[in-house]
Parts: C-alpha cells; sequence; structure tokens
C-alpha cells in the first residue's frame, strides 16, 4: 500500500529560509531608524523656544559676587563715622566736655550730655552739618535752642542761643549756615548759668545721647 507523504525540508533550506528573514528584519529597522533620525533632525523647533539649560549657574565658575553689602561705599550718610561736623562756633574754646561732672548751678553731680564751647555774647553759631531745622525753642533751663535733623538718626542741638529771625522750622541748611549768637550770660541756659557765655552743643543718635567728639574734628579750632 502506498502512502504519499510530502518531502522534508533539507537542513540547507532551512538555514538559508532564517538568514532570508533575518536580513528583512535588519533592513526594516535601518529604514525606520532612518525615517526617525531624518524626522528628528528636518523638523524646526517652535521659534522663541529655548532649550532649557542642564542645571542652575547662579554663580558659574564658584566666583564670588561682585557686590559687597559690607564695603564701605564711601557717601559719608550721617549717622556713619565718616561724618566730620565743622566747629559750631569759630574762635571758641571748649569748655565742659562730654562727661560726668558736678554742676554748679544746680548743686549737683549729672551727667553733662554735651560739648560747651566758651566764646562772648554775639559770636556766631553755624550748622555743624547740612540737615533740615526740626525745631526752635526758648525755654528758661536751655535758653534759645535749635534742633537740626541730619537724617539716618542722626541730629544735632544748639543751646543757649539767640536764634537767628531768618531760622525757620522745616526749613533746609546747609553745613556753615548761621543759626544765631552766643547768648549774654544774664540770657545763658538757667541750668548752667555759673558757667558764663557758650553755645551748649549736643548730638543724638536714634534718639540716644553721644559724645559730640565722635563727629567733632576738634583739630579744627
Amino acid at each position: 500500500m502506498n502512502e504519499n507523504k510530502t518531502p522534508a525540508e533539507s537542513p540547507v533550506k532551512i538555514k538559508r529560509k532564517t538568514l532570508y528573514t533575518a536580513l528583512i528584519a535588519a533592513g526594516a529597522l535601518l529604514v525606520a531608524a532612518a525615517i526617525v533620525l531624518t524626522i528628528f533632525f528636518t523638523v524646526p523647533k517652535e521659534p522663541g523656544v529655548l532649550d532649557e539649560p542642564s542645571g542652575p549657574s547662579e554663580n558659574p565658575g564658584g566666583q564670588e559676587p561682585d557686590d559687597d553689602p559690607d564695603e564701605d561705599d564711601g557717601d559719608g550718610e550721617p549717622g556713619s563715622a565718616e561724618v566730620i561736623f565743622a566747629l559750631p562756633v569759630q574762635g571758641g574754646t571748649v569748655g565742659t566736655a562730654y562727661t560726668f561732672w558736678y554742676n554748679s548751678t544746680l548743686n549737683r553731680y549729672n551727667l553733662h550730655t554735651g560739648v560747651d564751647f566758651k566764646a562772648p555774647a554775639g559770636t556766631s553759631v553755624t550748622a555743624a552739618y547740612a540737615g533740615r531745622v526740626e525745631s526752635i525753642t526758648d525755654t528758661l533751663l536751655e535758653g534759645g535752642k535749635v534742633v537740626i535733623d541730619h537724617g539716618n538718626g542722626l541730629k544735632s542741638e544748639y543751646a543757649s542761643l539767640d536764634v537767628s529771625p531768618d531760622l525757620r522750622v522745616g526749613g533746609n541748611i546747609e553745613r556753615g549756615d548761621l543759626l544765631g549768637t552766643v547768648s549774654a550770660a544774664a540770657d545763658a541756659m538757667g541750668n548752667e548759668y555759673n558757667e558764663g557765655e557758650h553755645l551748649h552743643f549736643e548730638v543724638t543718635l536714634n534718639g540716644e545721647s553721644v559724645d559730640p567728639v565722635t563727629y567733632l574734628d576738634l583739630d579744627e579750632k
């Protein structure tokens, strides 16, 4: 009895078919890759869109910033140690300094919160530094008194003064402008009457009394 049998493929034919299939697959992959690369390099990006940087670079190279907040800019703003006051009385002599002293007028010890410049009555008193006239007063204990605000919390005060009639509260003052004249002894401020004719000069910083010598160039006299 004869049966029809399909002849089996030889091993050589099988290897050729497998190799052919692999070549076709590899070719398809190459074509697909070529298409993708072509699209990537030929399609333009949207205008105005920038690539994001790979990372923050606020301080490239590790260099220190040029601006130093602690560096003195040399402006000499009021309230700093760079401010130098002019002497408010020319030709006067320094009397009582900023110190704890015995006040013979009041018969007690207390802090003398300023510097006294002894000078004859009528001697001109000028602004030590530019600023704005904050107040003008006249009291029994201090006589005529002018306070100038120099900004940044710095103020200068001039007491035992015959105030110039041209001076106005709120007016701007330049260094060396006339404020008035030294009062006569009889009109000098009552709490230092025994000290004779003089200008009592004080300085405050942020409301606190400071030694005027901090800002005065006493070598100027």
